[in-house]
């Protein structure tokens, strides 16, 4: 691990000088001959070129939360002791089992990637990713940013941010000393301190800090939206990217989230009576010991007041231009999850019933408009109702109300009925008999030009997306400059949304093909 102690109150001095001269310059800030070398607020970092891009990885954005810090809001980091070396990422935040635990407490860093050369004359617009895996796990260095930055031309930046319950634990202790009364919601707080540091330090990139564009997709698309509807937000970005992170529109109260919490920390030794003293002196691995499937964001009357769908309805939200779209098959990989990869494929005798446990909605209505006669198994005909549900009508939904307040919605779906799957999420399953299609998150490496050895429709459609995601960063509009020709505004009265598929076209009717009548009137999503 890295340490950091305090500089003298004369190099304090020092770098706060460089900074100054710093700032006035043009495009690149960096005031040193050497393009890996970068003056942040916290002192010089050194990073490394590889394939004509400048990366700066492991840089602290915030200090260790750990000890006294553990479920607190994210302090600032300390200077450096001297350069700080930005060759290697920094630990990802705690994750996996109490047995097996991975990652660190001390793990609140992010990657930054310049395109080179470094001697722009205008700063460059940044993309900042917030990665997904249902708050529980993920790393900000799992996605490599270099070709992305690239190919759009921008300074690309990645964080962690902390996972499982030392993200979002919200123990009546932890609201009891909080001048708000607040818990939980610290995993958010620290993708806030992330884009607070990047307001300060991302010129010294060539980045500009009025042209920040934060997006996501699963846990990290619902990230945007929780930004979206965060007060304590407003003026860290400019615009927003959310991709399939709709599932969740209603979050928990937080008198909710404090009764699962206890429940939890009672099963650590630390009832609901425990102090915060007795959960901050828990090992590190213990706070896995029973963690759900998920977690999310809640509402804390202080990160967020109310809930994103609420917050979107009222006009109350970062009104910026955002682009939100979904895959043609979200549902796939969850009911797979739940069912056919444990060995208990949904049953057509029993499907009205799996519908209406599964969904929470009424059984026999959705059977109705998803017969088992359209589909190739039970399980099958779930997931297409599981996919319109809790993804793209849910963003369809949201979306109406976005586009009555933002300067600009966007909206997409991807459906590449074979898309390329190395790694992908379908990958950490047992063999299915489901046809995934274009299953939840199947979209990356088409967005970030992951792909090492694209087909023809492959290569001209990963292409098309960043394109449109360059073009949007760059000025708003994914249009502008694009190889994407007339991608519309959506609006509740067209409904309009491009389809990156083979072709892409603008054409595709979302809100019929997925049965959005019916789902907007079923009680909003609160999960996967």
């Amino acid at each position: 691990m890295k340490k950091y102690q305090q500089r003298s109150i004369w190099w304090t001095i020092a770098a706060t000088l460089l900074l100054i001269v710093a700032g006035c310059g043009g495009g690149n800030s960096n005031t040193v001959s050497d393009p890996n070398v970068v003056n942040t607020a916290q002192g010089q970092a050194k990073g490394i070129t590889v394939n004509g891009v400048h990366e700066f990885l492991g840089l602290p954005y915030a200090a260790p939360p750990v000890g006294a810090l553990r479920w607190k809001a994210p302090a600032a980091a300390a200077a450096y002791s001297g350069v700080y070396d930005a060759s290697h990422a920094g630990s990802e935040c705690l994750q996996g089992t109490q047995a097996a635990p991975k990652g660190s407490e001390d793990c609140l860093y992010m990657n930054v990637y310049v395109p080179g050369p470094t001697t722009a004359t205008t700063r460059l617009p940044v993309l900042f990713w917030i990665h997904g895996g249902g708050f529980i796990n993920g790393s900000g260095i799992a996605t490599d940013g270099s070709a992305l930055a690239l190919k759009a031309n921008a300074v690309v930046v990645t964080i962690n941010y902390r996972l499982n319950a030392l993200g979002f634990l919200a123990h009546p202790a932890l609201a009891a000393e909080d001048p708000n009364g607040a818990a939980g919601n610290y995993g958010i707080m620290d993708q806030a301190a992330a884009l607070t540091w990047v307001q300060k330090n991302i010129a010294a990139f060539s980045g500009d800090p009025k042209n920040v564009t934060i997006f996501g997709d699963s846990a990290g698309g619902h990230s945007v939206y929780v930004q979206l509807a965060s007060p304590g937000s407003a003026g860290l970005f400019a615009k927003a990217v959310a991709q399939s992170g709709d599932f969740n529109r209603v979050q928990s109260t937080l008198a909710q989230a404090e009764t699962s919490s206890t429940t939890l920390a009672n099963n650590w030794g630390c009832g609901a009576t425990a102090s915060a003293d007795c959960l901050r002196q828990l090992p590190a691995a213990t706070t896995l010991q029973g963690n759900p499937n998920a977690w999310y964001a809640i509402v804390d009357g202080k990160v967020l007041p109310t809930s994103t769908s609420q917050a979107f309805a009222a006009g109350t939200f970062n009104r910026v231009p955002l682009i939100s779209g979904f895959t043609q098959d979200e549902g796939t990989f969850f009911v797979a999850a739940a069912f056919d990869a444990q060995g208990n494929p949904v049953q057509a005798a029993n499907y009205t019933n799996t519908i209406a446990r599964y969904l929470g909605v009424a059984g026999t209505s959705t059977a109705a408009l998803y017969p088992l006669s359209q589909y190739s198994s039970p399980s099958q005909a779930l997931a297409a109702a599981d996919g319109d549900y809790r993804f793209v009508c849910a963003a369809l939904q949201d979306g109406d109300n976005l586009a009555k307040f933002s300067p600009a919605v966007y909206m997409y779906r991807f459906s590449d009925p074979a898309p390329y799957n190395v790694g992908g999420l379908t990958s950490i399953l047992p063999p299915t008999s489901l046809n995934y299609g274009a299953f939840h998150s199947s979209d990356l490496d088409y967005w970030w030009q992951l792909i090492p050895t694209p087909t023809t429709n492959q290569a001209t459609l990963s292409n098309a997306m960043t394109a449109a995601l360059s073009a949007f960063a760059h000025s708003g509009n994914p249009n502008t400059g694009s190889t994407v020709a007339n991608w519309p505004a959506y609006t509740s009265a067209t409904r309009q949304i491009l389809d990156f598929g083979y072709p892409v076209s603008n054409t595709y009717d979302a809100y019929t093909a997925h049965n959005c009548g019916y789902w907007y009137g079923q009680t909003p999503t609160q999960h996967v």
